[in-house]
């Protein structure tokens, strides 16, 4: 009990570091406790008139109440025994302050404010969205407010911690359903053609976790473990739901037991987007808002790929609804409790719903998306520091969800599955409906566990940056491991601190602490971070390697994906010869899963991007097509009846490399009809692939003339696979005129550029102040430091700073130093990995 209140005082020394900085919060003295809310929403003319009477405690005298309002215009507002007010506004600060003529009491007190605003293009705050059916065009209406948007609805104390109830009604039109967090309560006709939809009041929330939803819709749904689950579709999409209500019922109900909590509310939604929406999907209390790639699975149509997808994002927005939305954290800079954990949980959800996925295999790709971010100079400590809205809005990376993710993996490793479930069972029990910092989930654990180490661990991880490597050395007394930090650029670090994490690592059946370095007595071949579940890089010398490439073939699965991932990153970074992942990549077995298999594709994918048309290009692809020849004999191009799914997705990525590396095979074989819809799209990727200006035509006129939302999200994510520069510039301006569904236009220019960064540079920068554009504005710095990201030229920094420095506030620019340091990564792996690379190759004999 001592060493849990000193872990205690330590955790709170910490985040009470973290609150002396200046956070952009509200003035103190009055909070709310219920939103009495009315939405009076105009499609048509895309305005909303709005109506909240508030229910608040003055805590401190007051003549002026503050609260967060964008873009919204206060027509009247009055309190209680306190008379009408004034409005004023700070748009920097998104903030609206009311002016009483006399102080406001303290006690309880209702504010009224009747208001007005826009309804939104861009797939923030609130907002529309079109799409054309058979019968002609559709609105949705929609919220989506993660994690400073609520203000854009109606005025409100829009910050986590400040949790209250909710009544809401909406105005909408009777052949349209409305949606929110709660049952609907009462409808009362107001004309032929118009009702009031009148929802049940929720439990005290926080404010981004509301949502109003109008559509053409309808609900597929059934009873598990006594509450109403439904999957809401645009009408006639109701085959479409099948597959996510019957998965979202076996989550439910798992999610019940593991949590030791049942899911509180009498009702859960997920809702369909005709389209995508910034964020993939939101967890909404009640109400998940889902992209309709996320959500909707066509039996006929859709592929295994499709499948899994929709199992991982519905089984990690349902885990919100405990981790996140009954439980919040108090502040953004704790946003790793809701997102790490639910990335986490999606994984183990999968273990245990779907063995045959071997899903934690594929997460092995979540977790380098996580080291990636964090071996840059942008990274952060998974514990943050965030003061104002654009920082929360960037919150939202690799670090908070994948190596978030991570180390709870390596927690729920370390402490044992069931005593780590026990902890987050008292954690769930203790501060439902509350809200928490890190200090209370790592407490929670460490009652569990009686681990009196947890809580150095959990702080060097969470509160330290960058990406353990622990080196590893041969000598006569067995391994010596050594702690430094890994960095994709090393001279990135030049001037850096030594660095320690407290670490416990597994090598072979054991378990060592380490702390800066140990001596583990241990006999080659021997796998340092055994299992990968460890968050770390191993560099291995060169003895150790050999023995481990000799018998690659004959270990765990696990094991192989996590050295051929050290590899590549050694690799290209030069800690070691970057040859060593393809050494692997040779080496991996005919039977290995189906899972590495694809990475190996992935790897060869990767490489080959580096690359500049020319011989060495030339060579290397002769390389990798012939590696993977025999892998591409075994499966061929069509699906055989019965096959595990993993081996259809591996097909698809083996057939789309294949198709881009200019196999004539398979560019005949994509020249031809397609069995299944499954295998047209992938048919149709390799064709844009290889299409220039007159050729992409037919090919773009197909997903212009689609209607059909999802099928047409499927046709243009197809079609950005082409790689002909003019081809490219076609399809972009094709994506920003608004011709691709709605929403999908940031996603499917990001994928372009991964092609023609240059070609997408130019189109964007053109369009990117044009205010028609469909997009918010932090997703508009998003988009323009991704694209450059891309870019093999060294003059893109400056431009990408340069745009930095006259659009975006100094706390938001964090992404676009990251940006600038992938391209010198570029820089370095061209000058250096790929030299050592084409050498390796001059001597092979495939």
């Amino acid at each position: 009990m001592k060493f849990v209140l000193s872990a205690l005082l330590l955790f709170c020394s910490l985040a009470g570091a973290a609150q002396a900085e200046e956070r952009e919060v509200l003035p103190p003295g009055v909070v709310p406790d219920h939103y009495d809310l009315s939405l009076y929403p105009d499609a048509k003319a895309l305005k909303f008139k709005g109506k909240v009477a508030i229910g608040i405690a003055v805590e401190t005298a007051t003549a002026d109440i503050v609260l967060n309002a964008d873009g919204l215009v206060v027509d009247r507002a009055a309190i209680d025994r306190g008379g009408q007010a004034s409005a004023s506004y700070d748009t920097k600060l998104q903030r609206v302050t009311l002016h009483f003529t006399k102080p406001v009491a303290v006690g309880k007190h209702v504010l009224t404010i009747a208001y007005h605003g826009d309804i939104a293009r861009s797939t923030l705050g609130f907002f529309a969205m079109d799409y054309q059916g058979a019968d002609g065009p559709h609105r949705t209406l929609a919220t989506n407010l993660e994690p400073a948007e609520a203000r854009k609805v109606f005025p409100c104390w829009d910050e986590p911690a400040l949790k209250a109830s909710f009544a809401v009604s909406v105005d909408a039109p009777k052949a349209q359903m409305a949606l929110s967090n709660m049952p609907v309560k009462s409808v009362q006709s107001l004309s032929p053609t118009l009702q009031r939809v009148r929802f049940a009041d929720t439990p005290r929330m926080s404010t981004y976790l509301f949502f109003l939803g109008i559509g053409d819709y309808e609900r597929v749904h059934r009873t598990v473990d006594g509450v109403d689950i439904g999957v809401v579709v645009k009408q006639g999409d109701a085959a479409k739901a099948a597959y996510a209500l019957d998965e979202a019922g076996k989550i439910l109900h798992f999610y019940n037991g593991y949590f030791g909590v049942p899911y509180p509310l009498p009702k859960l939604d997920l809702i369909a987007a005709p389209g995508q929406i910034e964020g993939g999907s939101m967890e909404n209390w009640g109400a998940i808002f889902y992209s309709q790639h996320h959500l909707l699975f066509d039996p006929a149509k859709s592929t295994e790929n499709d499948r899994q997808l929709v199992f991982l994002v519905v089984a990690h927005e349902m885990a919100h609804q405990w981790f996140g939305d009954l439980v919040t954290m108090s502040w953004w800079s704790d946003l790793w409790l809701n997102e790490g954990f639910a990335r986490w949980m999606q994984s183990f959800a999968a273990e245990q719903l779907h063995p045959d996925w071997h899903v934690s295999l594929r997460a092995a790709g979540i977790f380098e998306r996580g080291k990636h971010e964090d071996a840059i100079p942008s990274t952060h400590p998974v514990v943050q520091s965030v003061l104002t809205a654009e920082q929360a809005g960037q919150a939202f990376d690799s670090i908070t969800y994948d190596k978030g993710a991570a180390i709870i993996t390596m927690m729920n490793a370390w402490l044992g599955a069931d005593t780590f479930r026990d902890g987050l069972r008292h954690y769930m029990h203790d501060h439902a409906y509350a809200n928490t910092m890190d200090s209370d989930f790592w407490s929670a654990l460490q009652a569990a566990a009686g681990q009196t180490l947890l809580p150095e661990v959990a702080r060097d991880l969470t509160r330290q940056t960058g990406v353990p490597l622990v080196s590893v050395a041969t000598g006569p007394g067995g391994l010596t491991l050594s702690e430094s930090r890994f960095a994709e650029d090393p001279e990135t670090l030049a001037g850096d601190s030594p660095r320690s994490w407290l670490l416990p690592v597994a090598v072979g059946d054991s378990t060592v602490m380490l702390d800066k370095s140990a001596t583990v007595s241990a006999a080659l071949p021997a796998v340092v971070n055994a299992g990968q579940l460890g968050y770390m890089r191993v560099l291995y010398d060169q003895a150790s390697f050999e023995a481990l490439a000799k018998s690659y073939a004959g270990l765990p699965a696990a094991d192989r994906l996590g050295l051929l991932n050290d590899a590549i990153a050694l690799g290209l970074a030069g800690y070691a010869p970057a040859s060593r992942a393809l050494i692997l990549a040779k080496a991996l077995p005919a039977d290995a899963d189906p899972i590495e298999q694809q990475r190996v594709v992935a790897l060869m994918l990767q490489l080959d991007r580096y690359y500049q048309p020319g011989p060495a290009r030339d060579a290397f692809r002769r390389f990798a097509l012939a590696t993977l020849d025999p892998l591409s004999k075994q499966l061929g191009p069509e699906a055989m009846s019965g096959e595990d799914g993993n081996i259809q997705t591996l097909r698809t990525a083996l057939l789309m490399l294949r198709g881009r590396f200019g196999d004539p095979k398979v560019l005949a074989w994509a020249r031809q009809p397609q069995a299944s819809a499954g295998a047209r799209r992938t048919a149709l990727a390799i064709l844009a692939s290889q299409s220039d200006s007159t050729t992409l035509g037919p090919l773009l006129q197909e997903a212009r003339d689609q209607k059909e939302p999802l099928e047409k999200q499927h046709l243009f994510e197809a079609l950005v696979e082409v790689q002909d520069p003019a081809a490219a510039r076609t399809l972009g301006e094709a994506i920003l005129a608004n011709e691709a569904p709605a929403g999908t236009m940031t996603a499917l220019i990001g994928a372009l550029a991964l092609n023609q960064p240059d070609v997408m540079w130019d189109l964007v920068m053109a369009h990117i102040d044009d205010p028609a554009l469909p997009i918010a504005r932090s997703e508009r710095w998003r988009l323009v430091s991704h694209i450059a990201s891309y870019s093999p030229r060294e003059a893109r920094i400056a431009a990408l700073q340069a745009y930095a420095e006259k659009e975006v506030p100094v706390e938001a620019r964090r992404p676009f130093a990251g940006s600038a340091a992938v391209i010198r990564q570029r820089l370095h792996i061209v000058a250096k990995a790929l030299p050592e690379i084409d050498g390796w190759l001059a001597v092979q004999k495939n």
